[in-house]
């Protein structure tokens, strides 16, 4: 195996190169699998955090409907403005999980790339 950056020769499992120091493929590979996997779990813990946010604004909901009901007015403007806040939040909330999501894949691409940049 031969280094990409000088073209010594180096050992099969080299993380770094003798002569220039420089990362082997090998070791570039295994630190852009565990970036990915970082970003993985990140994402992961992000959705799950959206569910329970979602599941909440849907209990509050329930919650304004049972204790106001729908039988006069003041109690159905309650209920039906609960019910539309919640609704607003749980779009706004995964409308920026998504934009988020996009976000974070475009800079472990960028990164996988070797650009250290952040992508807007």
């Amino acid at each position: 195996m031969f280094c990409e950056n000088c073209g010594a020769q180096i050992a099969d499992d080299a993380k770094f190169c003798d002569t220039c120091g420089a990362q082997t493929g090998t070791e570039q590979t295994a630190i852009q699998e565990q970036q990915k996997q970082n970003i993985e779990a990140h994402v992961d813990k992000s959705i799950s955090g959206s569910v329970w946010i979602t599941v909440a604004m849907l209990l509050f909901s329930a919650v304004i409907v049972f204790l106001f009901g729908f039988e006069d007015e003041l109690g159905l403007l309650v209920s039906i403005t609960a019910i539309a806040f919640s609704v607003f939040m749980c779009a706004l909330k995964w409308f920026f999980e998504i934009k988020n999501q996009l976000r974070w894949k475009k800079e472990a691409e960028a990164k996988a790339l070797g650009k250290d940049s952040h992508v807007l």
